[in-house]
Parts: C-alpha cells; sequence; structure tokens
C-alpha cells in the first residue's frame, strides 16, 4: 500500500522576525549565548576539530529557513519523497501499533557517530532499540540495526570521505540484506575547505545504494551550539533537500534540533541546536557526556522525541 502522504513535506518553514519577543512563536528569535562550558565528554571518538568559538552577537537580519516540497511524482520508486522534519514527532504518536510496527518487518541499517547513538537511544526508549552492528560483521537482524563509525570501521569524526568508504564496504556486505539503508555525517565532518567534494562523493554513494534496489534515508548534519561552524552545515542540508527532496526521504534532524517551541535558534541568521535541546547539566545525553559550545549533542529527553521522526522517516521510506 503506498503512503497518503507521498508529496507533502514534515516539516517548519519558519519565517524569521529578527530580535522580536513579541507576535508569533514562530518568528522569535533566540540570541542567547549562555551555555554549559564544560568539555565535550563524548565516549565514542569525537575528536577536538569541532570547538566552538561560543560567538553570542544577536540576531541583525532577516532570514528565512524554506525547505524544498516535492511534488509527489515518484514513478515507480519505492520511496516517497519528502523531508520529515518536526511534524514527524507528532506523525509518529499518529501512527497505530500496528503501523509503527511495519518497522520489525525488514531489515534496516544505520550508520552514524555519537549524535547518531543519542537517536538509536531515543528509539530504543520509544520501543525500537537498535540491534548492535560492529567491526567485520555481515549479517543483520530483522528490524533495525545501527553501527558506530568508529567501532564499525575505526573512522572517527573529521573525516568524511574515509566514513563513505566504510559505507561502501558494508553496503556492499548487507545488501541482499537490507530493505532501507541510512548514515548521518557527523558535526565535525562537514566544513567549508572540502564540503562540495564531500556532497559530490556522497551524491555517488547515494546512487550506487538506490540502484542496487534499497532505500536510502538522508539525514541532514547536525548543528553545534557555537554559531560560526554551521554555515557549512546549514549549505549541505539545503543542498540536500534541493538534490534529494523530491526523490528520497530526508529526516531533517537540523531543522528539529534548532526548534524550541517553535522558536528557531540562531545568531545572525546561522542556526544552531538550542539550548533546551543540547546536552547540559540540567539535560545530558544519554551516552555522549556534557558539551561545550562546539558540540552538539542531544539532551536524553529531546532524543526520545526527536527518533520519534526519525522513525517515522524510516517506516515512510520502506512503504
Amino acid at each position: 500500500m503506498r503512503s497518503a502522504w507521498r508529496g507533502w513535506v514534515v516539516t517548519a518553514a519558519v519565517g524569521m522576525v529578527v530580535g522580536c519577543e513579541s507576535g508569533s512563536s514562530s518568528g522569535r528569535t533566540d540570541t542567547s549565548a549562555a551555555g554549559a562550558d564544560a568539555t565535550d565528554g563524548s565516549s565514542d571518538g569525537t575528536d577536538g576539530t569541532d570547538e566552538g568559538d561560543g560567538s553570542s552577537d544577536g540576531a541583525d537580519g532577516t532570514d528565512s529557513a524554506s525547505d524544498g516540497a516535492s511534488d509527489g511524482a515518484d514513478g515507480s520508486a519505492p520511496t516517497a519523497p519528502g523531508v520529515v522534519g518536526p511534524e514527524g514527532m507528532a506523525a509518529w504518536d499518529a501512527l497505530t501499533d500496528a503501523e509503527r510496527d511495519e518497522l520489525r518487518g525488514f531489515a534496516t541499517l544505520y550508520l552514524h557517530q555519537s549524535v547518531g547513538q543519542d537517536l538509536e537511544d531515543g528509539a530504543g526508549a520509544n520501543g525500537f532499540a537498535f540491534e548492535y552492528f560492529g567491526p567485520g560483521q555481515t549479517t543483520v537482524s530483522m528490524g533495525l540495526n545501527g553501527g558506530i563509525f568508529t567501532d564499525v570501521g575505526g573512522v572517527p569524526n573529521g573525516e568524511p570521505f574515509q566514513k563513505m568508504q566504510v559505507v561502501r564496504d558494508v553496503f556492499e556486505a548487507v545488501k541482499d540484506q537490507v530493505r532501507l539503508f541510512s548514515f548521518s555525517f557527523g558535526y565535525a565532518d562537514v566544513r567549508d575547505e572540502d564540503r562540495e567534494a564531500v556532497q559530490d562523493a556522497y551524491a555517488e554513494l547515494v546512487a550506487d545504494v538506490k540502484a542496487a534496489g534499497v532505500a536510502f534515508v538522508h539525514v541532514t548534519p547536525p548543528l553545534v551550539y557555537g554559531p560560526d561552524e554551521n554555515p557549512p552545515k546549514m549549505a549541505m542540508r539545503d543542498w540536500m533537500i534541493a538534490t534529494f527532496g523530491q526523490s528520497d526521504v530526508i529526516f531533517d534532524l537540523q531543522d528539529i534540533e534548532s526548534l524550541d517551541g517553535g522558536v528557531r535558534c540562531e545568531v545572525g541568521g546561522v542556526w544552531r541546536i538550542c539550548e533546551a535541546n543540547r546536552s547540559t547539566e540540567a539535560c545530558p545525553s544519554k551516552g555522549q557526556g556534557i558539551d561545550g559550545e562546539g558540540a552538539g549533542h542531544i539532551c536524553e529527553t529531546k532524543a526520545t522525541e526527536f527518533a520519534k521522526a526519525l522513525l517515522y522517516a524510516y517506516r515512510q521510506a520502506a512503504r
């Protein structure tokens, strides 16, 4: 049965009213700079390439977040196009138990680093735990499977091309077993100096996965709290939506984690993970420690909510 949502976008397109604390909640701007100064404490290989600068000047221009809506024409492709953003959480809640359990009826593999582990933990809190996928493994279990790049391939953050080679090697081993395949970059993998080359290699990789008859779910790269490092991540998000938004499912983590109660968290038009969403002493990540400004791990309770949208994206992509 083809999904009825084909052709609409589950995301929040928020017009910014800069520096305004009144009016619509979807148009307010968070320009706060307070945040934990503790070290990252990541437990899964995050390196020191993603230190933040703590820039805290208020927003000084207008900005809009415009997501590329798909036209819904999918021909014979197995995936329904669309961007799954904040409304994906409510969409998951609205599914019946039987509809959610469809995810248990086929094999999915997701490769990631620490932020992906936050999402895995959140999915587990919703009753959909990922089976561990480790080094040298060539088989997957029915349902959700997840692997960390530092375990599966010994690759740390900051090495996007090495990560994509690991993805290729793993996919070659499991392509006949999975219906759905996905991986996400870490926040240290996306930077100005090689972003376009990374995008080119990524597009080739995605094409090869889809040519094998496997659905692919994209994940927009995670943001950090210090805004100076986020423009290339936002640029990759724009590119992903423009390139794949009419053919594939995209889990728009950036849109989700940069909103707090409908308010866009940004500095000078640059999005960042909201204070309420990031790993702090008040609400730490389940396994990644307390963040400094150059990190972007997710508070455990928020990861539980965000993971609902990821699960919804998986279900839609596989239909």
